[in-house]
């Protein structure tokens, strides 16, 4: 009968509410603190949130089986501008939101209450939670909170993390590149963005090409390849605009303008004017003195940059093949053959791996005919670009700067070209930007903005230290932290809008979302004692003595008692062992994390793991409202139970790996578990007869086995092999053990695979394993029982030999049976090798270890067997093909007795009679070719 998952998750979590079994406090035993970063509260949990707090749970469930004490609290957090932008989209009847809480499930006279910000926080963090406690996650609900100033103990605690960073000199107040929401007016960190989260500004240099008195900035971010311009692009078909840009005539485009006024320059437009008034004029370079057509370009975008790019085809796969495509039909561009038929490219980088002309061999490699290979020009591009960035070093052509690497050679001619006049500094978004109020963003220079400091080098230095101390799951991620702690710059940490905590210092800004959240973990530790004390006695002064041990009790107005808990709490559960999130946010919250401990905290409250894991897709593809695959939490545990979400998920991926939802696993694991409680329920015996198989020892082998990997793959939160070892393997092993008792198992062997079974699968599915332990007879929780330990006694790998060879054998006599179209044998008989091949095959495998040469084998091996007339051959195969010797070489005695004691098993399978003999006792010629782990076999 299946199991109703559903039923006895309700079950179960009632149970655990009622014994209050996740409230963790401090006492004596190890602890273990665990997070989950506290989820945006502006909509429904979804899928992918699932995968990243399941291994959260799963890794705090089963240290808590190991005797840890451990803290999994959750928050919920509501800081930023999402929920405002959000709330105003609905009070204008935007059709896109409304129909976004409509797909959610709110009825029509619901939506206009989501005009209120405040609704929104209130709804979905009583979403989140129920959700939570649905999917059955052990969390301390005492210490569950809500940020922004809705929770002013929370705010307060905010305001003295940043007095503490201003106070260290971490916050200044200055000039600045942000990226901006114009129609928000305020800078837009990664949290309000609808689409390019992690894009910051980038530098990008406008080189001063001349027109007589015109100049037209050719927009780059190389601009070492200055030196080798053969023409410029602009866009017959935009509007540019003639400005005074600083006093100086520009033509740019219309977006351009903007963007300029944004980064505190003088603009004062004089006309409009077309790109194709521009094409067939000459241009000066003004590093190099040449002069240079204008082209026309339709991949030229008025959005980016200025407008007008400078063509470099031997180190841009782009301009080679636009340029091509001109050349071969000028007047189809408005041009003359004169005009273009002598240029050609410029080369003036090397590259290893490369000829003189890197963008022209890329195009020739993949077979790129035109602008329309976008596909291939992209990847192209990226090859070369890639290469001569990492590798590649100018050549003479550069003059002072040849010689010298990209990397080297950028910044210094960057500078030379500012202070000669000949260029100038545009910050620019490499990737669209889109905020929450669906306007593109841009780039605009603020000086009224505060900002924490991650550029200082002293303060990087502190944070690749905490970095060298940290345990990541998993370590390959550990380069991609070290990357983005080397570039992080200034972060722009207020905003004038939105929820928030006020910066206590400058009441008209408000904290940004990234950066109220970097060590709220420390909040856990004592939010639920917080709430016991006035609000008007929680200061500074009390976060100083919490945190820092700073004053003593009597200096304070609240209950000693208290005030030592307080305390007491933070230097128990302090630091964090396990902070866990996906890979998107090692590009800022994680790295920040990172960088506020060590501002803040003393070192020995530095974080000790970080876990990063990959996205989910579904069907194979990314979720998407769009696409019908988006899937929220609520509704994949409403359609296949907590527990079956819980172990699918974990099952579908593990380290960086995008994991992919499959409902077919969903439905195998239903079956399997259910199968599983069946067996168990008729199998356990809580007070079992000993019983008796030869096959025993070799099943308590491979149960320890299990357990030991199992166990390893979860202390590196490889859940999916944890699994495949600890679930997946044991049953395999079960079948066999079955088959080969006849279904007769010894009832103490097999009711310590039952326990094990369950011990191992309690992280993954806690309320299935809970309703079979309490129905094995256990009283107490399986959720604090403890884990399962490896007896070593027990590890036999010799056992292994002994039953792969029964397996060996099975399969062999079936193919000869094959062979010879024997379906009802009436005699089988097995032929052990005699005991001289057994010496052979160990003396051979001693010497291919060493050495595969063949001459050098047999003078090793072959004169100790001479009276053996086979043994040459014997070599000769086993030097050829050494998978054919065993990694276990046993004896003649061995094997004989091991096949003797199998001959009932072998005569239920095959159906009739099956005697062993020896090779040396037989007269049967089929008994010479028997060999050590392969017996001769006849069949009649």
């Amino acid at each position: 009968m299946p199991v109703d998952f559903k039923k006895i998750a309700v079950k179960w979590q009632r149970k655990w509410r009622a014994a209050k079994l996740f409230e963790a406090d401090a006492d004596s035993r190890p602890k273990f603190f665990v997070t989950f970063p506290y989820p945006y509260v502006n909509a429904y949990a979804h899928i992918g949130h699932l995968y990243t707090i399941m291994r959260v749970e799963a890794f705090a469930r089963f240290k808590r089986m190991q005797g840890f004490n451990v803290l999994f609290p959750q928050a919920f957090h509501a800081t930023g501008s999402p929920i405002f932008a959000a709330a105003r989209r609905v009070k204008e009847g935007e059709e896109k939101q409304v129909n976004a809480l409509k797909l959610m499930g709110f009825k029509d006279d619901e939506i206009p209450k989501f005009s209120d910000p405040l609704h929104w926080v209130k709804t979905f963090s009583k979403a989140w939670e129920a959700d939570l406690r649905g999917l059955g996650v052990s969390i301390d609900w005492r210490r569950s909170f809500i940020t922004t100033d809705l929770n002013p103990r929370y705010s307060k605690f905010i305001k003295w993390q940043f007095r503490t960073l201003k106070k260290k000199g971490f916050i200044s107040k200055g000039e600045h590149p942000v990226v901006w929401s114009v129609k928000l007016n305020l800078p837009v960190g990664d949290h309000d963005r609808v689409e390019g989260e992690g894009e910051t500004p980038q530098e990008m240099v406008l080189l001063k090409f001349k027109l007589g008195d015109l100049v037209l900035p050719c927009a780059t971010f190389r601009p070492e390849t200055v030196f080798g311009v053969v023409n410029i692009w602009v866009n017959p078909d935009i509007v540019y605009v003639e400005a005074l840009v600083d006093g100086e005539p520009w033509i740019v485009s219309e977006p351009c303008v903007e963007k300029l006024k944004l980064q505190k320059h003088s603009v004062e437009v004089k006309n409009k004017v077309k790109g194709s008034d521009f094409v067939g004029k000459l241009c000066v370079n003004p590093v190099t003195g040449d002069k240079v057509p204008v082209l026309p370009a339709s991949f030229v975008s008025a959005d980016t940059g200025s407008g007008v790019v400078m063509s470099v085809p031997a180190h841009a796969p782009y301009d080679f093949i636009a340029l091509e495509d001109i050349k071969k039909a000028p007047e189809k561009f408005g041009v003359s053959l004169e005009l273009v038929k002598d240029l050609k490219p410029v080369s003036l980088i090397s590259v290893p791996g490369f000829g003189e002309f890197p963008a022209v061999e890329a195009c020739e490699k993949l077979g790129i005919k035109s602008q329309d290979d976008k596909d291939k020009l992209e990847s192209a591009t990226n090859d070369v670009y890639k290469k001569e960035f990492h590798t590649g070093k100018l050549n003479k052509r550069t003059g002072k700067y040849s010689g010298l690497t990209i990397q080297d050679a950028k910044p210094k001619l960057i500078k030379d070209f500012v202070k000669e006049n000949k260029a100038f500094i545009l910050w620019e978004l490499v990737n669209p930007v889109v905020s929450r109020a669906l306007d593109k963003c841009v780039v605009k220079i603020v000086d009224d903005q505060w900002f924490i400091r991650y550029d200082l080098p002293e303060w990087k230095d502190l944070t690749m230290r905490a970095l060298e101390e940290v345990k990541l799951y998993p370590e390959k991620v550990r380069s991609q932290f070290e990357y983005v702690i080397d570039w992080l710059k200034e972060w722009a940490c207020t905003r004038e809008f939105g929820l928030g905590t006020c910066l206590p210092w400058d009441k008209k800004w408000k904290i940004e979302s990234l950066s109220d959240s970097t060590i709220y973990m420390a909040f856990y530790t004592v939010s639920h004692l917080l709430k016991k004390i006035t609000l008007g006695k929680i200061n500074d002064k009390l976060f100083d003595f919490i945190f820092f041990g700073k004053g003593i009790p009597d200096e304070f107005d609240i209950e000693p008692d208290l005030l030592n808990k307080l305390r007491k709490e933070f230097s128990y559960w302090y630091p964090v062992d396990f902070r866990n999130s996906a890979k998107d946010l090692v590009q800022n919250h994680l790295a920040f994390f990172l960088f506020n401990h060590t501002a803040v905290f003393p070192e020995r409250f530095w974080p000790r793991g970080i876990g990063v894991n990959g996205y989910v897709t579904v069907k194979r593809e990314k979720m998407s409202k769009s696409k019908g695959n988006f899937l929220t939490l609520r509704d994949t545990v409403e359609h296949f139970s907590p527990d079956v979400a819980r172990i699918t998920i974990l099952s579908s991926g593990e380290e960086l790996d995008d994991v992919d939802w499959d409902v077919d696993n969903a439905r195998m694991f239903a079956n399997k578990l259910s199968m599983f409680f069946d067996f168990a329920k008729k199998h356990f015996a809580s007070n079992p007869e000993p019983g008796e198989n030869s096959v025993d020892l070799w099943f308590e082998h491979k149960i320890n086995c299990a357990v030991r990997d199992a166990t390893k793959a979860m202390e590196a939160t490889l859940f999916r092999s944890a699994l495949m070892y600890g679930f997946f393997d044991l049953q395999r092993y079960l079948k066999w053990y079955l088959r080969r008792t006849n279904n007769r198992p010894n009832p103490v062997v097999i009711s310590r695979f039952i326990k094990v079974q369950i011990l191992l699968l309690a992280p993954f599915v806690p309320h299935f394993c809970e309703e079979l332990w309490s129905k094995l007879g256990f009283d107490s929780f399986v959720s604090v029982a403890d884990w399962p330990e490896v007896d070593e006694s027990k590890i036999n790998f010799s056992l292994e030999h002994s039953e792969n060879l029964i397996r060996s054998v099975l399969d062999d006599v079936a193919h000869v049976l094959n062979l010879v179209k024997v379906e009802h044998p009436s005699l089988i008989s097995l032929f052990v090798a005699s005991d001289w091949k057994f010496l052979l095959f160990r003396k051979v495998q001693e010497r291919v270890k060493v050495s595969r040469d063949l001459r050098n084998v047999m003078g090793a091996v072959l004169p100790e067997f001479k009276d053996f007339k086979e043994a040459p051959g014997i070599v000769q195969k086993l030097v050829k093909d050494p998978s054919r010797i065993p990694s276990f070489v046993s004896r003649e005695d061995a094997e004989f007795q091991l096949l003797n004691d199998a001959v009932d098993f072998f005569k239920k399978t095959f159906g009739c009679p099956v005697r062993v003999f020896r090779e040396t006792d037989s007269k049967e010629p089929k008994a010479k070719s028997a060999l050590p782990s392969k017996p001769a076999i006849l069949v009649k």
